[in-house]
């Protein structure tokens, strides 16, 4: 009876082993297989990020308007991006997460510079090598060109010159993409690179494809590298562009739209990057927070 007694109770023992084994597995399986889930949709989930459009940064309050601030409005808008903790992104991020699954910062924003202006060397970018902080220049090249040619450093209306985009690029903080060669025009029948009324397919396609052929080709000339980024003049866009640009090595474009930007894993997300104007009388805090709620 004895010996019974002990058999009887090594085999609950055992028994009660087998089902809390059992129970603890599949719990634990449960916790890693939800864990797997949640990582997956966190993965999934498009990252919200603000894109602000700068012009003109002129020391001369009396200039500020739509599309011109100040240095100190300048420096209060990095300021406010450092102390909330956010990390500014290039274009190149923004493909290296697509295309590679690089990482991004928990809280991205990207800077942008529409046109290419001299005072965006002499009054920006000294703040962003102050902060740290990355930003992208997208220039019209004709008038980089012109500019270099004439070595004319006007705060007030000059371009960038290659010599000081090539120091900018060195920075490692500064990265250049195109705005046209020569289209970047409003008087005309043509406005940016929009299409013109009765103008076939492609008459359109040649004309845009000759003009930003020449800019990529005088980049690369000029500083071993091509923009992968085509900023819309004016934000003036045309779908029977989107061949064009992508047969020239475009793998993103950058819009105006003013909306918050919904970065993915889709490439498509590149297409038409959504911008905010930063115009004088309003900051990038309440841009930004107004566009993050």
């Amino acid at each position: 009876m004895v010996k019974r007694g002990l058999r009887l109770a090594v085999v609950f023992m055992l028994t009660a082993v087998v089902v809390w084994g059992v129970w603890r597995v599949e719990n634990t399986l449960g916790e890693e297989t939800q864990a797997v889930v949640s990582v997956a949709e966190a993965a999934e989930k498009p990252i919200r990020m603000p894109v602000l459009m700068y012009h003109s940064i002129n020391s001369k309050e009396s200039k500020a308007g739509d599309y011109v601030i100040t240095p100190a409005a300048l420096r209060g808008d990095l300021e406010w991006l450092k102390q909330n903790g956010y990390q500014t992104v290039v274009v190149q991020d923004l493909l290296d997460y697509v295309e590679e699954g690089t990482p991004l910062p928990e809280k991205p924003v990207m800077i942008t510079f529409d046109d290419g202006y001299y005072n965006n060397y002499l009054n920006a970018f000294p703040l962003l090598k102050e902060y740290g902080m990355k930003a992208v220049v997208s220039i019209i090249v004709s008038e980089t060109d012109k500019y270099s040619q004439l070595n004319e450093n006007r705060e007030n209306y000059s371009h960038l010159t290659w010599e000081q985009i090539g120091e900018m690029m060195g920075s490692g903080l500064i990265e250049f993409q195109s705005h046209s060669y020569d289209l970047h025009k409003n008087g005309g029948k043509r406005k940016g690179i929009g299409k013109m009324g009765g103008e076939s397919t492609e008459a359109y396609q040649a004309a845009i494809r000759e003009d930003i052929e020449k800019g990529q080709l005088r980049f690369v000339e000029m500083t071993e590298y091509a923009p992968t980024a085509f900023t819309y003049p004016f934000g003036k866009v045309s779908e029977d562009s989107y061949s064009v640009l992508e047969e020239l090595g475009f793998r993103a474009t950058l819009d105006a739209q003013g909306k918050i930007f919904q970065l993915t894993r889709d490439p498509e997300c590149l297409r038409r990057i959504p911008r905010y104007n930063r115009p004088w009388g309003k900051t990038a805090e309440q841009i930004i927070t107004k566009a993050m709620k």
